[in-house]
C-alpha cells in the first residue's frame, strides 16, 4: 500500500475521491504559469515584411531592366543588394528566387546556386514550390560529387541559353556528350538533342534520340510528354520512308495503267470540255470551303493554317482530275462500261488519298498538319452523326 507521504507532490484530493477539494500552491503557480505562456504565444504577433522603400525599388527596376536585356552579370548586384543589406522588404523573396534562378541557369556557380536555392526552400518556398527546389538541390548535389561536373554543367547551361537555332543546339549537344561522357544529366542532353531534331523536321533523328535514352540498358523511361512526342516522329518517320515510296510506288502503277491503255486515242474536244469543267467544279468547291480551313478550332484553340498549305493542297488534287478523265477514255472501258463505272471512283479514291499523302509527306510542316486534319476530321464526323441521330 502506498502512503500519503510518500507522493508530496500530488494533491491529497486526487488520492482521496471523499476529501474535500482544494488547490495546493504548486498546482496553482504552474497553471498560472502555462496560462502565461499559452497567452503570450497567442498574442505574439507574426513578423510582416517591409515594404519596399523607394532605394529597394530602384534596385529592383535597374535588376529587372538588365535581366530582360540578357545581362544576367549586372543584374546580380541589384539582387544581392536587396537580398543581404533589406532582409526585412518584401522584394526580398523576389531577390533570392532570382538569385537561385541567375546562379543556376545563367551565370552557372553552383555554390552559390546551392545557397540561394536552399535559401528559397526554407524561408520562401510553398508546397508547390517544395518539390522543384528539392529537385535541384538533389542535382547540384550530384554535380559536387564529381570532378568535372561543374564544368560540363555550365557547357550544359551555355547552350541551352544561346538562343542560336536547333543546329547549333544539336552540334554543340553531341560534342559534349561526347567529350564527358559520364555527364549526370546526360539524359536532359539526350532529350534536348531529340526535340531539337523534331523542330527541324528530321523524325528520324528524333526517333533515335529517343531511343538512346529508353534502350534498356540505360535504365531510363521517357515521360508522358516524351513518348507523346516519340510516337509521333515515329509515325512521321514511317511516313517519309515506307510510307513516301509506296504512295510513289501507287502513282506510278497508276499513271503507267492509264497511258499503256492508250487514252489520247479517243481524246476530242468533249474529253477536253471534261477536264476545264471538273477543274473548275474543282475550284469553285475548293473557294467555297477554303474560308473554314483558315481558322480551325483544335482542342480549344484556334490553329491558323498558311494559305499557300490550303491552295497547294487544292491544286493536288488537279493531276487526279486529268487522270481520271484519261481513264475513262481508255480502249478497254468501250466494251465495259459497267465495269468503269465501279472502278473509276475506287480508283480515283486511291489515287487522291497517294497524292495527298505525298503532299503532306514533302511538306516541311506535314506533321502539324497531318494532327490538325484528323482532329478537324474527327470533330466533323462527330457533327454529321448528332444531325443523323436528330
Amino acid at each position: 500500500m502506498i502512503r500519503d507521504d510518500a507522493l508530496p507532490a500530488i494533491p491529497i484530493a486526487i488520492l482521496r475521491p471523499g476529501a474535500p477539494r482544494r488547490r495546493t500552491p504548486a498546482g496553482g503557480f504552474w497553471a498560472l504559469a502555462l496560462g502565461l505562456i499559452c497567452a503570450l504565444l497567442l498574442a505574439a504577433p507574426v513578423r510582416a515584411a517591409v515594404p519596399d522603400n523607394e532605394e529597394v525599388s530602384e534596385w529592383k527596376q535597374s535588376a529587372q531592366k538588365e535581366f530582360i536585356a540578357g545581362h544576367y552579370e549586372e543584374a546580380l548586384p541589384f539582387f544581392l543588394k536587396i537580398a543581404q543589406k533589406r532582409p526585412e522588404c518584401q522584394s526580398r523573396r523576389y531577390a533570392v528566387m532570382m538569385l537561385a534562378t541567375i546562379y543556376s541557369d545563367n551565370v552557372v556557380d553552383v555554390k552559390k546556386a546551392v545557397k540561394w536555392n536552399r535559401e528559397f526552400l526554407k524561408r520562401y518556398a510553398d508546397s508547390r514550390q517544395k518539390p522543384l527546389f528539392q529537385e535541384k538541390l538533389d542535382k547540384f548535389a550530384e554535380l559536387e560529387q564529381q570532378q568535372g561536373q561543374e564544368e560540363a554543367y555550365k557547357e550544359y547551361q551555355k547552350i541551352k541559353f544561346a538562343n542560336k537555332g536547333d543546329a547549333y543546339l544539336v552540334k554543340r549537344y553531341e560534342a559534349l556528350i561526347k567529350a564527358h561522357p559520364d555527364f549526370k544529366l546526360k539524359v536532359d542532353v539526350q532529350k534536348e538533342i531529340a526535340w531539337a531534331y523534331d523542330r527541324m523536321n528530321k523524325p528520324h533523328e528524333s526517333v533515335l534520340a529517343f531511343q538512346s535514352i529508353s534502350a534498356p540498358k540505360t535504365g531510363h523511361k521517357l515521360s508522358s510528354t516524351d513518348q507523346i512526342m516519340a510516337e509521333a516522329d515515329r509515325r512521321y518517320d514511317l511516313m517519309k520512308t515506307t510510307g513516301k515510296w509506296l504512295a510513289w510506288a501507287v502513282m506510278a502503277l497508276l499513271w503507267g495503267a492509264v497511258l499503256m491503255m492508250k487514252p489520247w486515242r479517243r481524246m476530242d474536244r468533249g474529253a477536253l470540255r471534261s477536264i476545264a469543267l471538273w477543274t473548275g467544279l474543282w475550284v469553285l468547291l475548293s473557294a467555297s470551303r477554303m474560308p473554314s480551313f483558315y481558322k480551325m478550332e483544335v482542342e480549344g484553340y484556334q490553329y491558323v493554317i498558311r494559305d499557300t498549305v490550303i491552295y497547294l493542297l487544292a491544286a493536288a488534287n488537279l493531276p487526279v482530275l486529268v487522270w481520271l478523265v484519261l481513264l475513262t477514255r481508255a480502249a478497254p472501258w468501250q466494251t465495259r462500261p459497267k465495269t468503269l463505272r465501279v472502278v473509276a471512283p475506287l480508283l480515283t479514291l486511291v489515287m487522291t488519298i497517294a497524292s495527298y499523302y505525298l503532299f503532306i509527306v514533302h511538306h516541311p510542316n506535314g506533321p502539324a498538319i497531318v494532327d490538325v486534319f484528323g482532329v478537324k476530321y474527327e470533330y466533323l464526323l462527330g457533327e454529321f452523326r448528332e444531325r443523323v441521330l436528330r
